[in-house]
């Protein structure tokens, strides 16, 4: 096209001159000047997320339930801040959502399995899990949300799980709980869209972090490295690096999405993480 930009040219002109343009995507990755508040920050996961948002160029603020945790992670990270905070609390989220000001965007990775079968679980661990997993996104999603929203801008990018997209044996309450946060993801980017607010979330198959590893043997580590067509172990970095995707302006026309990365296994059949049930959490 080589119309100019003038006042003669038509809306759907300017428009689609404008949607030509060659844009830096190096420039589009960086994070310099945005802040952003990481919910679950204090190991694992959400350790790797709030590194690689710093990496980016931005201000993070680490949330853990744990101090001394969120303390540690902050001191390797120039200018990051740390916070415990209770997050299935409706008055610890608030909180903290006040005491941050104005943010550029939520990581929250926070999420805890413990897995029994649907007809052995209590019903004080199926309360904790709904809790854990999906009553603290939907404070999280209220409280920042509106900030969020009264702003104009802004993104949460959630850790969701493979638990709930595909389905496996004890799996029932996590994966019902995560399937219902791939829901609220939705519905919040449905929701908040209008003012310029993204809304997305990662779903994770297996991934080798140090509590997995203190958790599983060798045997089941290697049927998780063989759960998809992929023969790789998937890390805290590979999640990081899906986070700071939907978290940056390259996914700025990314919305009420799930990014599943898994190695592929839940493209696979059967699933291969049949049998592989410990107590882990998203660190």
């Amino acid at each position: 096209m080589t119309a100019d930009l003038n006042q003669s040219t038509s809306p759907v002109e300017r428009w689609a001159l404008e949607a030509d343009e060659i844009r830096s995507i190096t420039e589009r990755f960086r994070l310099v000047g945005r802040r952003f508040v990481v919910l679950g920050g204090g190991r694992g996961m959400g350790r790797h997320a709030a590194h690689a948002l710093a990496e980016l160029g931005a201000d993070v603020v680490i949330v853990d339930s744990d101090l001394d945790r969120a303390e540690e992670v902050a001191a390797a990270i120039p200018g990051a801040v740390a916070r415990a905070v209770d997050a299935t609390s409706d008055a610890g989220i608030a909180a903290l959502a006040e005491e941050a000001g104005r943010i550029d965007g939520v990581v929250d990775v926070i999420g805890i399995a413990r897995y029994a079968s649907l007809l052995e679980v209590s019903e004080q661990d199926w309360n904790w899990e709904h809790d854990i997993v999906l009553r603290h996104a939907w404070l999280a999603l209220r409280h920042f949300g509106r900030r969020l929203a009264a702003q104009g801008s802004g993104s949460f990018t959630f850790v969701a799980s493979v638990s709930g997209i595909s389905s496996s044996p004890g799996h029932g309450a996590y994966g019902a709980f995560k399937a219902g946060l791939v829901s609220l993801v939705r519905t919040a980017a449905v929701e908040l869209g209008p003012q310029g607010v993204r809304v997305n979330a990662v779903a994770p198959g297996f991934v080798l972090t140090p509590r997995m590893v203190g958790a599983l043997d060798e045997q089941q580590v290697a049927r998780g490295r063989a759960a998809g067509p992929l023969p790789v172990l998937t890390t805290p970095s590979d999640i990081a690096a899906g986070i700071t995707f939907l978290a940056s302006d390259l996914a700025s026309s990314v919305t009420g999405q799930t990014l599943v990365i898994d190695a592929g296994a839940t493209v696979s059949y059967p699933y291969a993480m049949d049998g592989i049930d410990s107590s882990t959490d998203n660190a």
